[in-house]
């Protein structure tokens, strides 16, 4: 296995991985606990036994979101990494409401296109869609590649970086299209997540960094069918995702 950026090392990765891997296994027994205190009647906490448990399942989707961009980090298969997405997935599921996360629903469904994953896991992203009902241009461009039926609407929730993609995805030349692709990987997207709490966490604590990916421009250059070779050794870009899907 080879890393696939440079940031890290693998024994710091596969170290967050087993810290991350026991904060799971440890949340879940605390879950199991507070639900046989739910059916004894017993309020341990301030806060009702279900709130608890709500904020218990998130910080669990948290833990897995980092095992599995840390996994595709540390250079593991592309199996291994597809078996993280089904329990992010999962967990996603449990863990979701109202504005849980515009970051959170653009990787998932991304890295869903890449791993060409089956219609039941993705129609599960498009249901949580339509709880919130985001009217998100990228959200919709993603769901109408599986659905295309889906309208897709102007709005950005997030224009810095997102707004961006809307010249990818409307660009009709293959060859602009990429150029275009390759500036928002390196010019919009990192910049753009400046106010996030993973942004720089290379430089600021080595120790728990886990990977930047940009998995959107993987998904973008899948649909459309751009040359994804070019794009090969450019930070942030998940090129491996993209090429074994073209080997298909």
């Amino acid at each position: 296995m080879e890393l696939r950026d440079t940031f890290s090392d693998r024994n710091n990765i596969d170290r967050l991985i087993n810290i991350f891997q026991k904060a799971i296994l440890d949340s879940e027994e605390r879950i199991q606990d507070i639900e046989q205190d739910e059916q004894k009647g017993i309020q341990k906490f301030s806060l009702a036994n279900e709130v608890v448990i709500s904020n218990i399942r998130s910080s669990i989707f948290r833990y897995q979101k980092e095992i599995m961009i840390a996994t595709y980090t540390a250079g593991y298969s592309l199996e291994k990494f597809k078996s993280e997405y089904i329990k992010y997935i999962k967990n996603m599921k449990l863990s979701w409401h109202s504005n849980s996360g515009y970051e959170q629903m653009v990787r998932a469904l991304s890295i869903g296109i890449l791993l060409e994953i089956d219609e039941e896991t993705f129609d599960e992203l498009v249901d949580l869609v339509k709880k919130d009902d985001p009217e998100d241009y990228l959200i919709d461009y993603l769901i109408q590649s599986r659905h295309p039926d889906w309208k897709i609407r102007i709005n950005y929730n997030f224009p810095r970086p997102y707004g961006f993609t809307r010249k990818i995805i409307e660009e009709e030349n293959a060859e602009q299209a990429l150029k275009l692709l390759k500036e928002y990987v390196t010019k919009k997207w990192y910049p753009g997540h400046r106010d996030t709490g993973w942004y720089d966490l290379h430089k600021e604590n080595i120790d728990n960094y886990y990977g930047y990916w940009s998995f959107e421009s993987g998904a973008l250059c899948k649909l459309k069918g751009l040359d994804y070779k070019e794009l090969e050794g450019i930070p942030y870009f998940p090129y491996d995702l993209v090429a074994e899907g073209a080997k298909d």
